[in-house]
């Protein structure tokens, strides 16, 4: 992305469609309406990714997990992820606090702290890169047993993650805003639905989110209604339990 001109958008931004795991819709051309559809691989993640060995590396007490924390698609609130912002920020993930359903305003409600990220993309036969963070999280499930017995049970298996950004862009006109007062006539208002808008003299139909540029990660919760489909509970120990 060019930073001296945030208003201008790449292709691979304009390319990121949502309609989520394990299918991608795709369009038939960036600014047309959906079309076809492509069956998105799975990323290979396991302990070994993280240098991890939960049966020698994990503390009694204590649940270890492996979740999807973000893709790069455009989830359920018409938020985008674009592939390079994603690339670029994906660590600050290392080290934040894990929630639960966002209750995040008060640190001490802290259920435990992502231990580590990776980030891994594959390359789809429509030449869409689907990206993916995953972290490696620790919680503390002798303190809170509950939580711990709904993980394990696959009663509470989605995660989403909280974010700030710089800015936004439009995917209709590609107009940056860094604060609501910059924000075009398609956002907030128009996210999600099919808007008219010309570029390059063409009168085209498009789909309205925001890409979000610069984002800077800084807590993973536990949902049971992730905004990101793809974003679920992969692995998971609790060497009590095991």
């Amino acid at each position: 992305m060019n930073q001296k001109n945030p208003q201008v958008l790449s292709r691979e931004h304009t390319l990121m469609i949502k309609y989520g795991a394990p299918f991608l819709t795709l369009p038939n051309s960036i600014d047309t309406h959906f079309a076809n559809i492509e069956k998105i691989p799975e990323h290979n993640v396991d302990w070994k990714d993280f240098n991890f060995d939960p049966n020698t590396n994990a503390e009694n007490g204590f649940l270890y997990r492996i979740s999807r924390a973000i893709s790069t698609r455009v989830n359920a609130n018409y938020d985008g992820w674009p592939v390079d912002q994603v690339k670029e920020s994906y660590k600050t993930f290392n080290g934040r606090p894990c929630f639960v359903e966002h209750n995040n305003s008060d640190p001490k409600r802290a259920r435990g702290v992502i231990l580590a990220s990776i980030y891994r993309e594959t390359k789809l036969n429509s030449g869409i890169i689907d990206g993916s963070v995953y972290c490696l999280e620790e919680l503390d499930a002798r303190t809170f047993p509950k939580l711990a017995n709904a993980v394990m049970d696959g009663e509470l298996n989605g995660v989403s993650m909280g974010a700030d950004v710089q800015g936004t862009i439009c995917s209709a006109c590609g107009k940056y805003a860094s604060k609501p007062s910059e924000y075009c006539a398609h956002i907030p208002k128009l996210k999600g639905q099919m808007t008219t808008v010309y570029k390059n003299g063409r009168k085209i139909e498009s789909r309205v989110w925001e890409n979000c540029i610069k984002p800077n990660f800084f807590e993973l919760s536990s949902v049971f209604d992730p905004a990101d489909e793809s974003s679920l509970i992969i692995k998971k120990f609790y060497k009590s339990r095991a």
